[in-house]
């Protein structure tokens, strides 16, 4: 009898554990957002210029000196996102884009580095696959930015380069047949991907 109470007790203080960011809400003072837990107490003094609330993975987006970071519920800095709809990016397949020294990779739900930040700019990943170029720049063009210049290549999701970064431009990839439509020389081909 005592074992089974015991068991349950250990069950709810684990299941206490995993809960924590569910009950951590965000408020302003000020100006500045911080967070309190479900009790009400100040777990992050008002600090920041915007804030998104904790997700499931114990993470949240906030702004920083007019940067979107991800935090965790220590205030933890663990990374710089890609600026996206005046947001943080959107995870797409499981990942999403990060920035560090100029360079992008991907990061998981939980704001890990999935794939180092080795790239001037990344595409979202689609059907397993993301585009991403090296010595392409973005350039304003009126609200908006496009990417000129730069060679470009395909990696999968576990960062492998496919398409070597070789390529002028890549239109489209048949997941499927393993192809991709790229431009190389002024020409259309068709390539391989490893």
């Amino acid at each position: 009898m005592y074992q089974k109470y015991l068991f349950i007790t250990l069950l709810l203080m684990t299941g206490s554990l995993f809960s924590q960011s569910k009950g951590i809400t965000s408020f302003e003072e000020n100006g500045l957002f911080g967070f309190k837990d479900k009790k009400g107490k100040v777990i992050i003094k008002p600090q920041y210029e915007q804030a998104m609330e904790f997700s499931k993975s114990s993470v949240a987006f906030v702004v920083s000196k007019n940067k979107w970071i991800c935090i965790d519920t220590k205030n933890n800095f663990l990374l710089e996102s890609f600026l996206y709809d005046n947001g943080p990016d959107y995870i797409v397949e499981s990942l999403a884009r990060y920035v560090e020294e100029g360079k992008m990779g991907f990061h998981n739900e939980r704001c890990q580095k999935v794939i180092e930040a080795q790239y001037d700019f990344a595409y979202p990943f689609e059907n397993g696959y993301a585009i991403v170029c090296n010595g392409c720049e973005l350039q304003p063009e009126g609200e908006h930015k496009r990417i000129v210049g730069g060679k470009y290549g395909i990696i999968n999701k576990k960062g492998k380069i496919v398409l070597p970064i070789e390529y002028e431009a890549i239109g489209s990839i048949d997941a499927k047949r393993r192809t991709a439509e790229v431009k190389k020389d002024g020409k259309s081909v068709k390539a391989k991907l490893k």
